[in-house]
């Protein structure tokens, strides 16, 4: 099946990007990393504790009402929690495996940019030291939103179809131009504060008022 990052994500799989970002926003005072796995190899993760799931035998779900509140306590817990692109909690947790040097921040960050490295993984981390929520692609930071914010359901999709998109693409539809790709990881494409929008970081940079 084609990776969804490369040929653009289904509906529910934008569904489970976006409600991942929402449960990261919701729980900067713990901090959490989501691990949203659309493919690639596994053996990413070390697993910690029992899966769980509901009292039929299946998986929890991102998508559910019911289940979403569980997952965001569960995803409050030291290590990450992983979520396939139908929206299921696969373990949680977790011990990761690959990491990589996030200058200024500490190992969560580390881990988080590491495992974004691999094919078909979208990281996304809250922060309890400075209340950010950062999303990792591609061994980037791809977004970096202050969680005090307000970031209105619109321009979470926006940033969904950023997400989904191939890198070289994104950034040709947002004005600016593919080498980057050949410039060293910048700390964030797009910066999301005080009711703006900036993809940055020496490049001219586009501003979207909310």
């Amino acid at each position: 099946m084609p990776m969804a990052t490369h040929k653009g994500a289904r509906p529910h799989e934008k569904e489970v990007i976006k409600t991942c970002i929402d449960l990261a926003l919701h729980s900067v005072d713990h901090g959490c990393i989501f691990i949203i796995d659309l493919g690639g190899k596994g053996g990413y993760y070390t697993k910690v504790y029992r899966s769980l799931g509901t009292e039929e035998g299946k998986p929890l779900s991102v998508l559910n009402e019911r289940d979403k509140y569980i997952i965001k306590h569960l995803a409050t817990m030291d290590g990450a929690t992983i979520i396939d692109k139908n929206g299921s909690m696969r373990e949680f947790g977790v011990t990761l495996k690959k990491h990589d040097t996030f200058f200024g921040h500490g190992k969560r960050h580390a881990f988080a940019l590491g495992t974004s490295k691999l094919k078909g993984k979208i990281c996304i981390l809250a922060s309890e030291e400075d209340r950010h929520v950062r999303i990792f692609r591609d061994g980037i930071c791809v977004v970096d939103m202050d969680a005090k914010t307000h970031i209105p359901n619109s321009l979470r999709f926006k940033l969904v179809e950023f997400l989904e998109k191939p890198l070289p693409a994104a950034l040709k539809s947002n004005g600016i131009k593919a080498s980057v790709l050949d410039s060293p990881p910048i700390p964030a494409m797009a910066i999301i504060t005080g009711g703006t929008v900036m993809l940055s970081e020496g490049f001219e940079r586009l501003r979207y008022v909310l």
